[in-house]
């Protein structure tokens, strides 16, 4: 059996032998000294290129020819446009041996900054230089000086607040965030000055093989370890002062949300700013996978409440999640949620009439389990609710964010009710198709539609449409009155006298109602309406009583104009027109009855 020799790496010659060569030591003031020139090309090119014979045999000539403050000039003083020492050029284009060869025989470089506040190690780990990482860090492990620690370079911060594993995370470079979490896993919870820690960042970036490298590195327990004991590592991180879990329910992270809260249940349990578990997040923007995997760690789906009461049916309903109130509709085992109510009194299906979300609505008023006719604190059936946010000037309206817009539906201005109606027109048209939603749901209230929140364009056209049937009635019996039709008739009969004369009464009666309608609508017009919704309403009954008027006097003079003809052939005509008339009373029975106080009142 053949032996296998694990064979020593071989020994760069040339690299050792630069490596013995011994160039002048800087002073410390040399690592902050002001840079005065720009790299020469050649130079630059041979750090870049990784060429360190070229690069340490000019540094050994100007050593030799010029002086030891031209090589310290060079190294110290000579940068790049953007502030970039040797090392800093070397180390984010992965030139191995020239990176150690600085480190070896100027180890101030390594801290030393650029106009932006990048050290090498910034500048390595955005470029993904796991290499030349190493190499930096090696070399302050070994340092038998100690001029350095390790921690404080790993720590260091640019002028964002990052430091290199921000940058690396932020990169996406995984392989040197691994590396430099196994090196310093504190560093994981500094923040920025955007207040986000690597960790954060890591959920933040969706990134599966990160937050694993992050949960990995961390001792068993260390998470929880840190909510408990540091909430403010693990908590306000983000502008609602949501903890790790709440950004990935936010965001929909599943991978992340199911190791965070494997490795952190306490997570699960805490409330951000808002009030909301992470759970009640994920409601909010409709992560449903998310939600399913956080409904595994509660025993009891009545626990999970926010401050205000909610539970995840509440929340979902309001912020219009279809795919959410789906799910829990369908799950037995959260049927206790369906008619909970909150501190308000609110149900969910409140909630949902409210916030304007008619397919939530038709999806609750479905479902046998809801009880449609639930009133809240103010005794409000969810129709009563819609009706008094219409008449009642504001509601708010779900946006697509999850977050909820103030929509205001009464204006006294009218140049005010214009610059609304371009925004919100389209918001209130759907808590009208709410309303219908609840009413044919046989959610019967004694509140009726509020007309309150017609727009001017509506106005106007609702206006001259009525007043167009008003002055057409009239006109129409004018006619009718001056021009008597069936006037060659014979009228010598009691039975044609009668005939006539009540057509000339049901004539005169729907002229009447017609000016009155178009006297209304001209006030309405002229501004001078005290109520215009009231004033509508009217226009519109009397409108319609004329137009009933007319029918009935035409029945009456086509039976005078008739009589002489065929009697089968006045059968049929009589049979035709009573079948019409009986129709159009059938049907507008309801509102005949319904609004005769309405015209008693106009009336007397």
């Amino acid at each position: 059996m053949q032996l296998q020799i694990d064979m020593p790496r071989p020994v760069n010659e040339e690299l050792e032998r630069w490596k013995a060569v011994k160039f002048p030591v800087p002073i410390a003031d040399y690592g902050f000294s002001e840079p005065n020139k720009i790299l020469q090309k050649e130079v630059y090119t041979y750090a870049k290129e990784d060429n360190f014979n070229a690069l340490f045999g000019l540094l050994s000539d100007k050593l030799e020819h010029v002086s030891s403050e031209e090589v310290l000039n060079i190294i110290f003083k000579h940068v790049a446009a953007s502030g970039n020492s040797l090392l800093h050029v070397a180390a984010s284009h992965g030139s191995e041996d020239v990176t150690h060869l600085l480190c070896h025989h100027f180890p101030l470089l390594i801290t030393r900054e650029n106009f932006l506040g990048d050290n090498a190690l910034h500048l390595a780990a955005r470029a993904g230089q796991s290499d030349t990482i190493q190499i930096l860090v090696n070399h302050v492990k070994i340092d038998p000086h100690k001029t350095l620690d390790l921690a404080s370079l790993l720590r260091m911060k640019n002028n964002k607040g990052n430091t290199p594993l921000h940058d690396a995370v932020i990169k996406g470079c995984r392989e040197v965030a691994s590396f430099l979490l196994n090196e310093d896993l504190e560093v994981s919870y500094h923040k920025n000055k955007e207040d986000k820690s690597p960790l954060y960042l890591a959920v933040e970036s969706c990134d599966e093989e990160m937050i694993a490298s992050f949960i990995e590195a961390m001792p068993e327990g260390n998470l929880e370890k840190l909510a408990v004991g540091k909430p403010d590592i693990m908590l306000p991180e983000d502008k609602k002062g949501g903890n790790l879990l709440h950004l990935a329910a936010s965001m929909g992270f599943l991978y992340g949300a199911r190791l965070l809260v494997s490795r952190c249940p306490v997570a699960a349990s805490q409330r951000n700013d808002e009030g909301n578990l992470p759970i009640h997040v994920a409601c909010q923007k409709g992560h449903l996978e998310v939600v399913r995997e956080l409904l595994i760690f509660w025993l009891d789906p009545m626990d999970f409440l926010n401050e205000k009461g909610q539970n995840i049916l509440h929340v979902a309903a309001g912020s219009g999640q279809m795919k959410i109130v789906d799910e829990i509709l369908r799950n037995q085992d959260l049927e206790a949620l369906i008619n909970e109510k909150v501190c308000d009194g609110n149900a969910p299906l409140h909630l949902a009439a409210m916030y304007c979300c008619s397919e939530i609505v038709q999806a609750l008023v479905s479902d046998m389990r809801v009880d449609k006719m639930i009133v809240n604190n103010e005794k409000l059936k969810p129709s009563g609710v819609v009706a008094k946010l219409l008449r009642g000037r504001r509601f708010e309206a779900p946006k697509s964010d999850g977050m909820n817009k103030r929509i205001d539906t009464k204006h006294e201005d009218d140049a005010a009710r214009g610059v609304w109606n371009k925004s919100h027109e389209a918001e209130v048209r759907k808590m009208r198709k709410v309303f219908k939603v609840l009413v044919e749901a046989d959610d019967k209230t004694e509140c009726d539609l509020p007309r309150t929140t017609l727009t001017t364009e509506e106005l106007n056209r609702g206006v001259g449409n009525l007043l167009v049937v008003a002055v057409l009635v009239v006109g129409v019996t004018f006619t009718g009155a001056i021009t008597v039709p069936g006037s060659g008739s014979d009228l010598s009969s009691d039975w044609s006298k009668t005939l006539m004369r009540a057509y000339i009464f049901l004539d005169m009666l729907a002229m009447n109602w017609s000016l009155i309608a178009a006297i209304i609508l001209c006030q309405i017009s002229l501004g001078r309406a005290s109520d215009v919704t009231s004033s509508m309403k009217k226009a519109t009954l009397c409108n319609f009583y004329s137009l009933h008027c007319m029918g009935l006097a035409f029945t009456f003079i086509l039976a005078m104009t008739l009589q002489e003809h065929d009697g089968f052939f006045m059968v049929i005509i009589t049979f035709h027109q009573v079948f019409f008339v009986l129709t159009q009373y059938v049907m507008s029975f309801r509102l005949i009855f319904s609004n005769a106080k309405s015209v008693f009142c106009l009336l007397f």
